[in-house]
């Protein structure tokens, strides 16, 4: 298989600062674990007032992978799972954080959890990347 180049041109949907439509997250990256804050407005709703679950699955995935990727300098999700406990509200600050539970030559598994302000899980996710 041939080795796929990934180049970031600024323009990811979850961390981009060049994409006027994305979520533009500000990861703080500690080691092996990272942590962001995000307050959704209404363009990321579901049902009424409610933050549309695939938002919040791309906060999991993206706490995981890009840390994945500075971390390991390259890597993709290759699986997730994501357990959703209890409605994010629009309008109310998440928290998110991101850790690397282990690494081998090709795989690196990672866990993610997304909590509101009184430190309620919201969801969690557990994943896989492949390095590149």
């Amino acid at each position: 298989m041939q080795k796929l180049l990934l180049e970031d041109d600024h323009y990811c949907f979850a961390c981009g600062m060049n994409n006027p439509d994305g979520l533009r997250i500000e990861w703080k990256i500690e080691g092996s674990s990272t942590t962001a804050e995000f307050t959704p407005d209404r363009k990321y709703q579901g049902w009424k007032g409610i933050v549309h679950g695939g938002i919040i699955a791309t906060l999991l995935d993206e706490a995981m992978t890009r840390l994945a990727w500075v971390v390991c300098r390259g890597a993709l999700t290759a699986e997730m799972t994501v357990r959703y406990v209890i409605p994010a509200r629009i309008g109310e600050t998440l928290f998110i954080r991101g850790e690397i539970l282990a690494e081998s030559r090709k795989i690196v598994e990672m866990k993610a959890s997304l909590c509101d302000k009184s430190g309620n899980i919201i969801a969690h996710s557990t994943g896989k990347a492949i390095k590149c």
